[in-house]
């Protein structure tokens, strides 16, 4: 059977940007739709794990922004743990805006990505078991395989039938540039309070991104008025972002969520579901871009042996969600761990009280955190003090 393309990507951010390239690069001809126009604005933690930035180095991009080799957790009563990521790794705090915007220029300057902006798919049928089709105004394309790269609330999990239920406790996003002195600060921040967090992510030396990440409860505080809601949380912390409450916050204030919606599993039968759109991890590790490089080129990968095969079956892409889940296994739990402390405040001192004494555990866990340290690499004694204090 003859198609339009090789592969029909939904979603031009960094996920679904990624393995469009990976694919090219094998020589794959690649749709690449998406309803936004970029540059765009989004709500994003901002930093980039040090696996990421090897994900997109090897897509020929090197990023721009702000360097930090740590990340930094500060209670609410100024208790705090901090360390370094492993060896000379370091993560980048880079501006989401600038990002998708260079993924999204790699993309068009590759011949096989016929890369399409602004334009929305008005139909997507899947149930055809000799190809997938997309309509796009009056066009009906098609390819032996549907890529779903278009984020947490994503309509193509939606019409495979693979979303799981919503969380009991849905969390959601708030999200600002705040622009202070210039300031050398090698670490992320996280500051953990009872019902939300306050993250911290600097992308220049005088222009930092501030996140909450809260529950519905907590949010209500803030609407009518987001702006003024973030700046009543941020004279609260007990972190560097309290000195920022009055700041000038650049380009307004943004909510996102219901976040860390799931799938039931990551493929379908002629369909892969790449970045957020398989599955998001709360974003309290920050670690949602980097996951969405990574696992592209395992995507990727995993469609090259169908290519190889001829086969888009269920059974031969089921390895995706396999490799996926293994890819993700040590980041989920390490991810339960700090929800877990968030929500228990006297717990989460002892525990961030028992890291602050051990920089040795604090840096194993962010070895997992990094991309550069299996979860096995973790000892007895690490588990103990993350869980008891």
């Amino acid at each position: 059977m003859s198609y339009d393309y090789d592969a029909i990507v939904i979603g031009a951010g960094p996920a679904g940007t990624s393995v469009s390239l990976h694919l090219a690069r094998q020589g794959r001809s690649v749709l690449l739709v998406d309803g936004a126009r970029f540059p765009r604005r989004k709500v994003c933690g901002e930093g980039i794990m040090p696996h990421g930035l090897a994900a997109l180095r090897e897509l020929g991009l090197e990023p721009k922004g702000q360097p930090f080799t740590g990340l930094r957790y500060v209670l609410e009563d100024g208790t705090q743990a901090e360390s370094r990521f492993p060896g000379e790794l370091a993560g980048l705090g880079v501006q989401r805006s600038w990002l998708d915007d260079r993924l999204v220029r790699l993309a068009r300057d590759e011949p096989r990505i016929d890369l399409r902006l602004g334009t929305w798919i008005q139909e997507i049928e899947l149930e055809d078991p000799d190809a997938v089709r997309v309509r796009l105004g009056e066009e009906a394309l098609s390819a032996p395989v549907l890529i779903g790269a278009d984020g947490g609330r994503s309509r193509t999990r939606r019409l495979a039938g693979l979303d799981a239920p919503i969380p009991r406790r849905p969390r959601f996003g708030v999200g600002a540039h705040v622009r202070h002195a210039p300031r050398a600060d090698p670490r992320v921040e996280v500051s953990l309070h009872q019902g939300y967090e306050v993250y911290t992510t600097p992308v220049t030396p005088d222009l930092t991104c501030v996140a909450l990440l809260t529950d519905r409860e907590g949010l209500r505080p803030l609407q009518g008025d987001l702006e003024a809601g973030l700046r009543a949380i941020l004279r609260q912390d007990g972190g560097r972002a309290g000195t920022w409450a009055e700041a000038e916050m650049v380009g307004g204030v943004r909510a996102i969520g219901p976040l860390a919606l799931r799938s039931t599993r990551a493929h379908a039968p002629r369909l892969l579901l790449v970045g957020d759109a398989a599955g998001a991890l709360d974003p309290i590790t920050g670690e949602g871009i980097s996951l969405a490089l990574v696992t592209a080129r395992i995507a990727s990968e995993v469609l090259a042996s169908a290519y190889a095969q001829d086969d888009f079956s269920a059974h031969q892409l089921a390895s995706w969600t396999r490799r996926r889940r293994d890819a993700i296994r040590g980041l989920e739990r390490f991810t339960s761990a700090l929800l877990f402390l968030s929500g228990r405040p006297r717990h989460a001192r002892r525990v961030v009280h028992s890291l602050s004494k051990a920089p040795d555990t604090f840096g194993r866990l962010l070895g997992i955190a990094a991309g550069s340290a299996p979860l096995s690499s973790l000892r007895l004694v690490d588990g103990y003090r993350l869980l008891v204090g």
